[in-house]
């Protein structure tokens, strides 16, 4: 008859052995990690937009981009690999892996942020690039 502490000291071994080997990411390279610098918008008088807009509860005289305006006024970012991150530190919101597909040229956004990545190898085989 086996004891519990017997069987205690032997659990860690047993679960050692049934773990299954670490996996390569997907489409090899390193991701890109995206730095925390703020990325500049429109400047100030710079939108076409003649009257204010509410976004959020929060009033955008006309000339004054919003952050959404300023969000996709960018192109979007592209990646040499598949997988983007984003966020942590001093950002302000939880750091976010972004897996990008390598046959769609569709831009992924980060759901805080609202940058958007692409993948280098759906630009080359879209012909975008």
């Amino acid at each position: 008859m086996l004891r519990f502490s017997s069987v205690a000291r032997a659990a860690p071994a047993l679960f050692r052995a049934a773990r299954p080997p670490a996996r390569a990411m997907a489409g090899g390279g390193k991701p890109l990690v995206v730095p925390e610098s703020p990325f500049d918008g429109p400047a100030e008088g710079s939108l076409a937009r003649s009257e204010p807009i509410v976004e959020m509860g929060v009033r955008y005289e006309a000339g004054s981009p919003s952050p959404m305006e300023s969000i996709l006024s960018q192109e979007p970012i592209v990646v040499d690999g598949l997988l983007a991150v984003t966020g942590g530190g001093a950002l302000g919101f939880p750091k976010q892996f972004i897996k990008l597909k390598p046959d769609d040229p569709t831009p992924v956004a980060c759901t805080y942020s609202g940058l958007r990545f692409v993948s280098k190898q759906a630009l080359k085989k879209a012909g975008k690039l």
